[in-house]
């Protein structure tokens, strides 16, 4: 299998995702990765449900993405202060190191499972193979 642009660009996402999981720790690597999917769980029910208050696109993006960063703030926080000092040093940076190395994999399965321009990634064409053998 040879590799695409697509896949180059997503080996170096999760490569930045476990390097910052590792500095930054396990509550650090956690709080993003649940920031950052109640953040899109919120803009993917908040698009629908903004249609009722605003009629301009411009100010249903506008609204959407403020809300979107204010839950990722709330969460993160609450996150990172319920998880901080459960861990000592050095397993708090493995388990970092390794929640953010399985947050570029879920990614990959996310891009695999919608099925948006697989086509352009062998990585994802090939994830996406896997998951319909699964389910």
């Amino acid at each position: 299998m040879s590799l695409q642009p697509a896949d180059w660009v997503f080996c170096g996402l999760v490569a930045v995702l476990t390097v910052m999981g590792l500095f930054r720790g396990l509550s650090g690597a956690l709080a993003f990765v649940a920031a950052g999917a109640a953040s899109a769980a919120s803009a993917a029910f908040g698009w629908p449900l903004s249609a009722h208050w605003f009629a301009a696109p411009w100010a249903r993006a506008a609204a959407v993405f403020v809300s979107a960063l204010l839950i990722f703030g709330l969460v993160r926080l609450v996150v990172k202060k319920a998880v901080n000092g459960l861990l000592a040093q050095p397993s708090d940076s493995f388990f970092g190191l390794a929640v953010g190395f399985l947050a570029g994999i879920l990614i990959l399965a996310a891009w695999a499972w919608s099925g948006f321009f697989v086509e352009y990634s062998s990585l994802a064409t090939f994830a996406a193979g896997l998951l319909n053998n699964v389910m």
